[in-house]
């Protein structure tokens, strides 16, 4: 992938058409004294990077400048600006990204066979306004890197070795945008690109940073419940114990259970119950009123005499026929027969009437029982204070059975992540073998071989020393990549002074850059370097060194690379001519003769 062209709907802006193939300068003409004056990066050769960086899907926030700057109404003084960054791909095909900055969360793609002509956007947008995500998705779909392929990071992960500026000299390893951050969030990336395998890092890593999760969670476990798990069996112990003696105080209450309600309760209640009383008096003395006379009226049988009517008709010399002795005898066993049936009603009768009276006296005696329990109650102050001691010993209890209870269950807590700990354990010691074993055959891996034979061979040709990258196992058994150490051709370590060592890491870190895009360009990788006033405070047999190399390098490896320069740092010869720079290298040329010299025609 190779930068083609930079535009923008703004007419002040300074359109860009970038070299395909090799040096591509951008050029500031700095007439004025700088102690009177901004310094050279307000020309815009500096946020020319910052530009296609954004355009490269960066998404940016309110500290960028872009969005920084307002006007007097508080809009950034770019919101009506729309960028444009053709791109050629490495399938040869061109791809154009547009950003408006009013709505600079969204980016459209067009793709076309050709390159565009002039500075004309594409009529057909295949894709717009995507989000941030659905961009940089899209993109890394058109750019289709080998490398990244099955990664969890996407191409910008590395594109600021690609787009390297002023902060991101200062280590070759680490960019600046990972400072302050974690290591996993560069050294798996960093062990990926010099040919090891990241994934075996990033999960090291992963593991060590839940296992202190874990072990952090425990110590506080313990600490604030006052626990270990060494101490479960006495817990278990310590419950039961609290269970049984929750138990009985339970059932002391239990014994007691009259007199849960209150005093007024109880009178309330005693009162219902006399009425009860009353009623069922009154139903009993009527039931045993009705049983007496059913018991009267059934020994009441029917009587009557024959032989004595039959005497008084005698004595009364009244003839007493047979017939009518007959009559009489059939009305007696009339009656008899009447008497029987009135007899069989009544004892049914007795007896329900009997059985009723029973359930009444019983329910009676009952009622007279609770009465008196009640009455008993109300006179007994003792049995109330002994209930309201039951039922704190009660709460008491419980509560020191829950605080057991929820003891026990941290204890269980820390013992599953205790078991999760070793676990995580198991998969460290399998991850720390792996890394180890890279660390003992670095010299099997091919591609880490030559990234460090050309960073070595590209920095002696330089700066006429010796030097190389290395990386070891700390104590913590993670990687750490050694800053390179410059030997001096008696193979002593140089110490450098800071002007010079910030010499020495600016061609670090090109020399770096340049043995990645070269060790990657028999793959779909990046192919092209923007290095930002790498020439600055350099030794002018330094530049032209630096100048050969990249001559030869993007020449023999098809790479594009871009220089910004100010011309006071421009490497000249014994003539005072400027060397490797001409019109044809120059892509683009900003001055501060007025504001129209910068790189947005306008200064801020």
């Amino acid at each position: 992938m190779k930068l083609s062209k930079l535009y923008s709907n703004d007419s002040r802006f300074k359109n860009i058409t970038f070299n395909l193939k090799g040096l591509n300068v951008v050029y500031a003409d700095v007439l004025t004294d700088l102690k009177d004056k901004k310094n050279s990066h307000d020309l815009g050769k500096t946020k020319l990077a910052e530009l296609i960086d954004y355009l490269l899907i960066k998404q940016i926030d309110k500290n960028h400048f872009l969005l920084k700057i307002k006007d007097e109404k508080g809009n950034s003084i770019f919101i009506n600006h729309v960028f444009y960054l053709e791109i050629l791909l490495n399938d040869g095909r061109f791809l154009t990204v547009k950003r408006s900055i009013d709505n600079h969360s969204k980016a459209s793609f067009s793709i076309n066979n050709q390159k565009t002509e002039g500075y004309t956007p594409p009529s057909v947008w295949q894709f717009e306004d995507l989000g941030g995500d659905a961009a940089k998705k899209k993109l890394a779909e058109y750019i289709r890197f080998d490398f990244f392929k099955n990664k969890l990071y996407d191409y910008r992960k590395a594109i600021n070795y690609c787009i390297r500026m002023q902060p991101d000299y200062e280590d070759v390893y680490r960019l600046s945008k990972f400072k302050g951050g974690k290591d996993i969030d560069w050294k798996p990336f960093m062990f990926d690109l010099l040919g090891f395998d990241g994934e075996v890092l990033r999960k090291k890593y992963e593991n060590d940073i839940e296992q202190e999760k874990i072990e952090n969670q425990i110590k506080q476990l313990k600490k604030d419940f006052s626990v270990n798990d060494t101490d479960r069996d006495e817990i278990i112990a310590q419950i039961s114990l609290q269970k049984n003696k929750t138990d009985e105080a339970g059932q002391r209450i239990d014994q007691l259970n009259f007199y849960e309600q209150d005093q007024s309760l109880i009178e309330k209640g005693i009162d219902e119950i006399e009425n009860k009383i009353s009623s069922l008096n009154t139903l009993s003395y009527n039931l045993s009123f009705d049983i007496n006379k059913l018991q009267n009226s059934i020994k009441n049988n029917f009587a009557f005499d024959l032989a004595k009517v039959e005497k008084v008709f005698l004595e009364s010399k009244i003839y007493f026929s047979d017939s009518l002795k007959k009559d009489y005898q059939e009305l007696i066993s009339f009656n008899e027969e009447l008497t029987k049936d009135r007899n069989r009603l009544l004892k049914k009768t007795l007896k329900d009437k009997s059985e009723e009276l029973n359930l009444i006296n019983k329910e009676l005696q009952e009622l007279n029982n609770k009465k008196e329990n009640l009455l008993g109650f109300l006179k007994d102050t003792d049995t109330f204070r002994r209930l309201k001691e039951y039922q704190k010993e009660l709460a008491r209890l419980e509560s020191e059975l829950i605080q057991l209870q929820e003891r026990l269950r941290i204890i269980d807590v820390i013992i599953e992540k205790g078991e999760l700990k070793e676990t995580l354990k198991n998969e460290i010691e399998g991850t720390v073998k792996q890394i180890k074993n890279f660390s003992n055959n670095t010299e099997k891996n091919v591609k880490y071989k030559q990234i460090r034979d050309l960073f070595s061979k590209y920095f002696l040709e330089i700066m006429n020393e010796d030097t190389y990258i290395s990386w070891s196992i700390n104590s913590s058994n993670n990687v750490d990549f050694k800053q390179p150490t410059i030997k001096t051709k008696d193979h002593l370590s140089k110490d450098t002074a800071k002007d010079e060592g910030r010499t020495y890491k600016k061609i670090l870190c090109v020399v770096f850059d340049l043995a990645i895009l070269v060790a990657y360009n028999i793959e779909s990788y990046f192919r092209f370097v923007y290095h930002d006033d790498v020439l600055s405070q350099q030794d002018n047999g330094i530049k032209i060194r630096l100048l050969e190399l990249i001559d030869n390098v993007t020449k023999s490896n098809d790479i594009q690379y871009i220089l910004s320069v100010i011309k006071s740092d421009l490497p000249v010869n014994n003539n005072e001519e400027f060397i490797y720079f001409n019109k044809e290298n120059i892509v683009l040329e900003l001055n501060d003769r007025d504001e129209s010299g910068t790189l947005f025609g306008f200064e801020f």
